[in-house]
């Protein structure tokens, strides 16, 4: 089973110590951005952190994450496509559609995208590995 993680995932499961999953999965190229907004989101907007443990924290995922094949669409409009019709980011249809054309099974801890993509694909959460 090929499986395709979101930052969600991958921020979850690097706190768990976890890096052979990353070895055998995929992500897709807007990853590490979405990583770096939910940490900066634990900075600034929660106080979780303070910038310098961010910056680790950051630095420790993407090395885990260049472990991984990353997808890209070569037809982002069926991303775009999916994101106006489903309502979801434009982020989170390009996961969906990624899982699709690769035929992986999407592993997303955003309950919400997980509903949605349930819809369209094999999807499951981390803590389902």
């Amino acid at each position: 089973m090929s499986l395709l993680f979101d930052a969600s995932a991958i921020i979850n499961l690097s706190h768990r110590n976890t890096p052979m999953v990353f070895m055998v999965g995929k992500t897709v190229s807007l990853a590490e951005y979405e990583i770096g907004n939910a940490i900066c989101k634990r900075v600034k907007l929660t106080g979780e952190l303070l910038e310098e443990e961010g910056a680790q924290m950051f630095t420790k995922i993407v090395e885990s994450v260049t472990l991984m094949d990353t997808i890209t669409l070569p037809q982002v409009g069926d991303a775009l496509h999916m994101a106006c019709e489903e309502g979801l980011s434009y982020y989170d249809a390009y996961y969906i559609t990624a899982a699709k054309v690769s035929g992986s099974v999407l592993v997303t801890d955003d309950k919400t995208l997980l509903l949605k993509a349930r819809r369209h694909i094999d999807a499951i959460s981390s803590a389902d590995l």
